[in-house]
């Protein structure tokens, strides 16, 4: 019995392609240089650096003192979440939906907060966290299954985000 490929399921399968030893295709690195600019300073610094200025793990080790293993973690975790439909989707809705669903899109998806720092940082509880959440991933996945995918989504492959 086959099993429908959920966002999570295919979330977790490119997290695993992921590797910064190979050389990368230059449509898939442009497409992270304009989607870093989803991202908070020290992360969009981390993608810009890897990608657009093409410096090692290494490089960026000597620069920052953090060791390299954790540079290229760090790289592989963005670098999956930059290429994750569900960010894609919270960035091309959040203006539309109430204050609190935004700010839990935008801490969960975009910035790759887990729930419980969601929890603390904006004073709601887990259920409400969680609920927003399942609701958003819903939304998204619906998005997923149109035939048409988002604006927002086509602007960034195309080269205009």
């Amino acid at each position: 019995m086959g099993r429908a490929m959920t966002v999570g399921m295919e979330f977790e399968r490119f997290s695993s392609e992921v590797d910064l030893r190979r050389r990368r295709d230059s449509d898939f690195v442009d497409r992270l240089i304009r989607r870093a600019d989803w991202l908070q300073g020290q992360d969009r610094e981390l993608v810009l650096a890897m990608f657009d200025r093409s410096m090692s793990a290494a490089a960026i080790s000597r620069m920052t003192g953090i060791p390299a293993r954790q540079i290229r973690k760090r790289l592989r975790q963005l670098v999956t979440r930059l290429n994750d439909p569900r960010v894609a989707y919270v960035v091309a809705h959040h203006n539309s939906w109430n204050p609190t669903m935004k700010a839990i899109g935008q801490e969960l998806f975009v910035h790759g907060r887990t729930m419980r720092e969601v929890c603390q940082d904006l004073g709601l509880s887990l259920h409400c966290v969680r609920k927003n959440r399942d609701a958003i991933e819903a939304m998204a996945l619906a998005q997923q299954h149109r035939a048409r995918p988002s604006r927002t989504w086509r602007r960034t492959e195309r080269g205009g985000a």
